[in-house]
């Protein structure tokens, strides 16, 4: 196993109109060589199988082992992202208003063959099957969106942050498991009162609107319904509302 080789080029640009400032940010990132854990070999000993199985096969046994896994330089990645952040900041009445908008598009894809090892080829899918190729290219959010409002007036403060996630793939073996779980939009919202400069009182809740991932509907993964959200495709937590209070002291 050899270290990874990489390239990358970013650039960004700012600019202020008025009361709003934009920052845009664009980057590319080629990874050569990337080091992934393969899938299980495992061989055969079938009258039927190939030379290639028969020799994993009696490899294995020779260790006392049924399979084998291991790191391995098998792939090239490439992957793409641009970063975008808009600010506004005004006085709204007696108070002051500041509003964030960031968002990230990214995007990372397998380019080429897998490098599967001399005495190897042949078996690429098991090198990198589909379930870690989806994992690794569309087990998360792609597309994540941000907007929160914060709004303060004399020892007041409200704070209100939305929060996109886009939608993910599951990371499965077989086309018939496939599944592309939704985007979702979560809501934090929280009042604070300072008392003084040292004391603060915070009341909200995290996930107001109790928001959870799509059910995963594969019934192998949800093992004795234990497993309701997938394992292997997930934007966000499924511990669904979080309500708080919190009490800070500055010393």
């Amino acid at each position: 196993m050899n270290e990874e080789k990489s390239k990358s080029v970013s650039a960004g640009a700012t600019a202020n109109w008025g009361k709003f400032k934009l920052s845009v940010d664009g980057y590319f990132i080629r990874i050569d060589d990337r080091i992934i854990y393969t899938g299980s070999f495992t061989g055969s000993n079938a009258a039927n199988a190939s030379a290639q199985d028969k020799e994993i096969y009696e490899l294995l046994q020779q260790a006392n082992a049924t399979s084998a896994r291991f790191f391995a330089n098998a792939i090239d990645t490439e992957t793409k992202g641009i970063d975008v952040v808009l600010t506004y900041q005004d006085r709204l009445g007696a108070g002051k208003l500041r509003g964030d908008l960031s968002a990230t598009f990214s995007k990372t894809n397998v380019v080429g063959d897998v490098h599967a090892s001399d005495l190897l080829k042949g078996k690429e899918s098991t090198y990198f099957d589909r379930s870690s190729r989806i994992y690794l290219e569309s087990a998360i959010p792609r597309t994540k969106i941000n907007l929160s409002m914060n709004y303060s007036l004399d020892k007041w403060n409200v704070y209100l942050r939305n929060v996109y996630f886009g939608e993910v793939d599951a990371a499965t073996n077989t086309v018939a498991d496939s599944q592309t779980f939704s985007g979702k939009v979560v809501t934090d919202l929280s009042f604070g009162y300072a008392f003084n400069k040292n004391i603060s009182l915070t009341i909200g809740a995290n996930n107001l609107f109790d928001i959870y991932p799509d059910e995963t509907k594969i019934g192998g993964n949800r093992g004795a319904g234990y497993f309701v959200y997938s394992r292997t495709g997930q934007q966000f937590g499924t511990g669904g509302r979080f309500a708080f209070a919190r009490l800070s002291l500055s010393l």
